[in-house]
Parts: C-alpha cells; structure tokens; sequence
C-alpha cells in the first residue's frame, strides 16, 4: 500500500469518535509498520546507491510519521 494512501485513512481515521479513532489508528500504524519492514527488506537487497537512497529517506519518513501516530494513540488511551 502506498505511503499516500495510509494517509488518507489517517486523515478520515482523526476525523471519527475517540473509539473508533483508536481502533482506525490501529490499523494504520499496522499498515505502516509492514510498509516499514517492507521497505527494510528492499534496503538489504538494493545494490544500487540511487536507488538505496529513495529507500533510505522513505524509511526515514514512514518511521517519524508512525512514530507520531503512536503518541497519539497512547495520547488517546490516556497513557501519557
């Protein structure tokens, strides 16, 4: 799933009610931890610099965009 499009179900996910935002929140950052360990996978494999570069700065984005994501999931459950 592209990056774009999990943002999309962020932005309708902070959009609904306390609990469904956190079960949609969820879901997201499932979403995005895959894509995470997604794009690991391909960074090992990558020979080529160009190429280890685009990954390298998409794994950089996808990790402070669930990492804020997580903050306001405990945010939402009150845990912090």
């Amino acid at each position: 799933m592209k990056t774009s499009k999990i943002f999309k179900y962020l932005k309708k996910a902070l959009n609904k009610g306390d609990a469904q935002k956190k079960d949609a929140l969820r879901d997201i950052l499932d979403k995005m931890k895959k894509k995470e360990r997604k794009l690991k996978s391909r960074l090992e494999k990558c020979a080529d610099e160009a190429e280890r570069a685009i990954l390298l700065e998409k794994l950089k984005v996808n990790q402070a965009h669930r990492k804020k994501g997580v903050e306001a999931l405990r945010k939402l459950s009150g845990k912090t």
